[in-house]
């Protein structure tokens, strides 16, 4: 056995350590194998374990709280950079957005909304039209400060009340879309034209005083047909009335010029054709007498003297805009005219089929003679700008070694040409462009090749 002293080896009969002098008297604490009882090591594991539950309680019981505050003060400092913006919602009306960030699973409740908004991908996305903060006529009023107070929702069931936040909104328009015309001014040569409009459903809708609500359809359409005198401009004045927004007015010019003799085109008249001729229809006073001053077939003239109606047969001779013009005459009076383009592009089979392979040194001498041939422009795009509201491509229709340069107008369903691509197009003769301190070739292109 060992000595629990000095560690000195002695015989188990021993009484006392013979180096050290300790009495062995409890000799059985340490003899055998020198291995502690069951009991003991029982006791000693089940001291162990429930020191480390109460280590894991406290722990919990510290941590947790810690963790839920901060996770808290976080929702709070992340809400704080929320977004707010101002749009024009997809259902037409204007109205506003508000990005909240949080934990997928979780959800944001704003009060005033009565409504909660789950967040996907760490974003909640809350769109409210402008027009639900204000009564049904908002005449005297110009906006509002609405006040929101959010509650952060956790999966568990965990409301966390964020500071609340407030947006000025004001009363928003009645929403009204013109599409036809595009633009506010417009000049017309027919004593009618279309007018088309889209405004939601139920609104009031007054055209230069008169009320015609009732043909807007269900999916808030109006089209309308108006008549245009010849007497300089005609206005037009929209007004559009919707519930739980402020008035709405749009004012419209369409300019058909002073005639002291009535002349007009028939609405059937097209400003685009495939042929190189057109039929040109319309009437004018009876007994005036119809003079062409633009190209025409000879003979094509036709004028019923009795109704003022008349037509004739134009003629194209470029592609691209082609003028038409032509006059009313009678004795005591100024002449009317009426002029317009028409633009003529043949089927692509029909253009193509007399296109010419590209000869680059007679097109940069003869391109005035040339003006409109067609000729198969191949080669990469090298340059693009923009000049005079004209934006020119330029080709190289040689090759690196031999550069022979061409300017494009792009008039083809191709879409913009992008430098660095290469091109086979079918383009007709323009001009010419200076460009880099040299003049170059310019056509039109309008088709592509297969």
């Amino acid at each position: 056995m060992v000595c629990p002293r000095c560690g000195a080896t002695i015989k188990a009969s021993m009484k006392k350590c013979s180096k050290c002098g300790l009495p062995l008297s409890y000799q059985d604490k340490v003899s055998g194998d020198d291995k502690l009882p069951l009991k003991t090591l029982l006791i000693r594991c089940v001291l162990v374990l429930l020191a480390f539950a109460v280590t894991v309680i406290l722990f919990v019981a510290i941590e947790e709280p810690l963790r839920i505050r901060a996770k808290n003060k976080r929702i709070t400092e992340e809400y704080v950079n929320q977004v707010v913006e101002s749009l024009k919602l997809d259902s037409g009306y204007q109205g506003h957005a508000f990005t909240f960030f949080g934990e997928d699973g979780d959800c944001i409740y704003i009060e005033e909304l009565g409504e909660s908004f789950m967040f996907v991908g760490g974003i909640a996305r809350v769109e409210v039209p402008d027009y639900i903060w204000f009564q049904e006529d908002p005449t005297n009023i110009d906006n509002a400060m609405i006040t929101f107070s959010p509650i952060y929702v956790s999966s568990t069931g965990k409301k966390t009340r964020i500071p609340v936040f407030s947006v000025q909104v004001d009363v928003p328009e009645a929403p009204v879309t013109i599409t036809q015309p595009t633009t506010d001014r417009l000049t017309v040569i027919t004593s009618q034209t279309g007018l088309s409009m889209n405004v939601v459903y139920g609104s009031q809708v007054i055209i230069n005083g008169e009320d015609v609500s009732s043909k807007v359809d269900r999916s808030g359409n109006l089209n309308l047909t108006l008549n245009i005198e010849p007497i300089g401009d005609n206005n037009i004045s929209i007004i559009v009335r919707t519930p739980h927004h402020k008035e709405a007015r749009r004012d419209l010019v369409f300019y058909r010029e002073e005639m002291e003799i009535n002349l007009e085109v028939a609405s059937s008249v097209q400003y685009i054709s495939r042929l190189n001729y057109m039929t040109v229809s319309g009437v004018s006073e009876p007994g005036a007498s119809i003079t062409v001053d633009s190209d025409y077939e000879r003979g094509s003239l036709k004028v019923d003297d009795e109704t003022g109606k008349f037509s004739f047969r134009a003629k194209f001779s470029a592609y691209g805009k082609n003028l038409v013009v032509f006059r009313a005459s009678k004795e005591g009076k100024k002449d009317s005219t009426i002029s317009f383009y028409v633009d003529y592009l043949p089927a692509k089979a029909e253009y193509t089929r007399y296109a010419w392979t590209m000869d680059y040194a007679q097109l940069s001498l003869l391109y005035e003679q040339w003006h409109g041939r067609v000729f198969l422009c191949m080669g990469r795009i090298v340059a693009s700008y923009m000049e005079s509201g004209t934006l020119y491509s330029i080709m190289n229709v040689g090759n690196n070694a031999d550069i022979k340069l061409v300017a494009l107008i792009n008039e083809s369903n191709e879409g913009q040409f992008l430098v660095g691509n290469e091109y086979a197009l079918y383009a007709d003769v323009e001009g010419r462009l200076f460009y880099n301190n040299s003049y170059i070739p310019c056509l039109i292109a309008r088709y592509t090749r297969d």
